[in-house]
Order: C-alpha cells, then sequence, then structure tokens
C-alpha cells in the first residue's frame, strides 16, 4: 500500500530512526522519500549516513556521486563520500572530496570544518603509508629481476666451462665465490633501499615490511651450494638506530592554540602570528574576538594565508605521515 505522507515527511521519520540508531529503518524513510522526489540531494545525504554508519561504504558512494550531482556545493556529501573511500583503501581519491569538502566549509562558514580537517588528516597519513608500500613493493620487485640476471649470468659462464679440464673444480669455485659477492652487494643495496622510514614501520604489516626468503633471497642455482649471506651489520645498527629516531615536528609547524599539527595555517594581520584555521574559527565561535597570545583585537577579515607554512607543512606530512597522529 502505498504511502500518504509526503517525501519530506519520510524524511523526518527517517531523521528520528536516525537518532535512535534505527538505521535500516532510516534507510527505508529515506528511500521512501526519495522514491517520492529524486531531486532533493539531502535524502541521498541522509541515507549515505545511514551507510557509512553500518560501514556500507560502496553504497555511501553511490549515494554521495547523486548528492554532488543534485548540489555541487553539499559539504556533506563530499565528506561522506571521501570518509567511505578512505575506508575503501582509497586515500587519494578521499583526500581530494575531503579537500573539497573542507573549501566548501570554510565558504559556507560551517561548524562542520574540525571533523572534515581530522580526516583530511587521517587521508593524508593513508597516502604516505601507500607510497611507503609502494617503495617496497617495487624494491623487491627490483630485486627480483636483479637477481635472475645473476643467476643467468653465472649459469651461462658455468655452461661455458670444460668440465674436462683440469682447472674446472677450480673454476667452479670461482663461480660460486662470485655469485656470493654480487649477491651479498645485491642485497645489501636492496635491503637498504628497502627499508622503510623508522617511523613508518608501526603502520606497515610485517609481512610487507620483512624480507623473507623466496621474495628477497632467490634459491640457489642448481649447479651451486646454497648459500647464506652474512648479515650487514652495520646497516643493522642504522636500523635499530633509526626506530629509536624520536618524532619530532617542528614548533613552528603546532598550532598555537591547540598545539597540534597545522593543515591550514592563516596568520593574524594584527599580530603576525600564524593559527590553524579551524582552532581561531572555534575560538572566535565562543565570542572570543581577540588574538588568543597577543591578546589584540582581530576578526575573521583580519587573517590571511600562510601559504609558504602551508607548502612546508603539506611537505613535510608527504614523508612523515606519522605526524598526524601526534
Amino acid at each position: 500500500m502505498a504511502s500518504n505522507l509526503t517525501a519530506e515527511q519520510h524524511k523526518l521519520k527517517g531523521n528520528e530512526f536516525f537518532k535512535t540508531k534505527a538505521f535500516d529503518d532510516a534507510i527505508h524513510e529515506y528511500s521512501t522519500a526519495i522514491v517520492k522526489n529524486p531531486k532533493v540531494a539531502v535524502y541521498y545525504c541522509n541515507r549515505a549516513n545511514c551507510y557509512l554508519k553500518l560501514e556500507r561504504y560502496n553504497n555511501v558512494v553511490s549515494d554521495c556521486e547523486r548528492v554532488v550531482e543534485l548540489d555541487p556545493k553539499s559539504v556533506k556529501g563530499y565528506y561522506f563520500m571521501g570518509k567511505a573511500q578512505l575506508e575503501l583503501g582509497q586515500a587519494s581519491e578521499a583526500y581530494s572530496f575531503l579537500k573539497r569538502s573542507y573549501e566548501l566549509a570554510l565558504e559556507q562558514r560551517s561548524t562542520f570544518t574540525k571533523d572534515i580537517v581530522m580526516m583530511i588528516s587521517e587521508a593524508k597519513k593513508q597516502k604516505w603509508i601507500e607510497e611507503e608500500r609502494r617503495m617496497l613493493s617495487q624494491v623487491s620487485d627490483t630485486y627480483r629481476y636483479l637477481s635472475g640476471l645473476v643467476e643467468q649470468d653465472i649459469q651461462r659462464q658455468i655452461e661455458a666451462l670444460d668440465q674436462a679440464s683440469d682447472d674446472y673444480q677450480e673454476s667452479m669455485s670461482d663461480l660460486r665465490s662470485e655469485r656470493q659477492y654480487r649477491m651479498r652487494q645485491l642485497e645489501t643495496m636492496m635491503n637498504r633501499a628497502g627499508t622503510p622510514d623508522a617511523n613508518a614501520r608501526p603502520y606497515i604489516s610485517l609481512k610487507q615490511t620483512q624480507h623473507a626468503a623466496g621474495i628477497l633471497t632467490p634459491d640457489a642455482s642448481p649447479q651451486l651450494h646454497k648459500t647464506t649471506s652474512k648479515p650487514d651489520m652495520e646497516q643493522e645498527k642504522r636500523d635499530q638506530a633509526g626506530q629509536l629516531a624520536p618524532r619530532e615536528i617542528p614548533d613552528y609547524m603546532l598550532d598555537k592554540i591547540t598545539f597540534e599539527f597545522m593543515h591550514d595555517p592563516v596568520i593574524s594581520t594584527k599580530s603576525g602570528i600564524t593559527y590553524e584555521r579551524n582552532a581561531l574559527l572555534e575560538h572566535f565561535s565562543y565570542g572570543r574576538m581577540f588574538d588568543p597570545v597577543a591578546q589584540v583585537p582581530i576578526t575573521e577579515r583580519d587573517l590571511v594565508p600562510n601559504r609558504a607554512l602551508k607548502e612546508a607543512c603539506d611537505d613535510f606530512l608527504s614523508k612523515n605521515g606519522w605526524a598526524v597522529d601526534y
């Protein structure tokens, strides 16, 4: 039996269900509202939020695509899209949508900016982790390729030996030594190249960082004895030192109010002091229309982007994703 309620009334019923965390019931009401009026972005946006709570991320993406199509300035549409894509492991795409959400939130003076900034920071961290993993994968692939060339070269030399000659055994011994030396050199070089940033290790699984046999140590040639390379003790010491390296962020990259890493630094033209934009906006929201450090009167009109510092912060974060958790 068709409902006599309007689309807006179904949306309101959905809102009530959402408040009580009855997300499936809320989805039903929002879906009914969409059937009755498929041109209203907020119906899709509200349903996307329910899907987000239920961790049905592909549904979130589908609804949010419709949201931004109907309302290109929907802060929540881009935000929910970014959150879902981040959960789906698409950090680069998530960052783009979250950045757009933040820009719209500033234009619309939304109070939603703090949540968006947190998600943007998480997206940046995930992008950093992806780069570390990609680097490790590339190193492994390169090692397998180069070690294969070494094996082929040694094998060609073996096949070229005259087994009837007096120096055959001596030549085989020389080839074994040559192989061992070249493999040690190659392993040392690739292990150094494949060692992730010490601060990245807690974020990357052991399976992906460990150079296990068969990945970075190829099987020996059938005609040569299997050898085990001696560990690079100096590199091991450097690795241990790296693991103990303190995580430090330059003070000038930290907000003067929250002492957190800055995503969108702005400078006060009245005091010359830089703050995180969102932290200052929250400061103003309590009626505190003054510079928190200099204690001089300021308003939002007195703030200008600190572009040089933003570039420095972005560059630092691209190389130190752990800074998000600082």
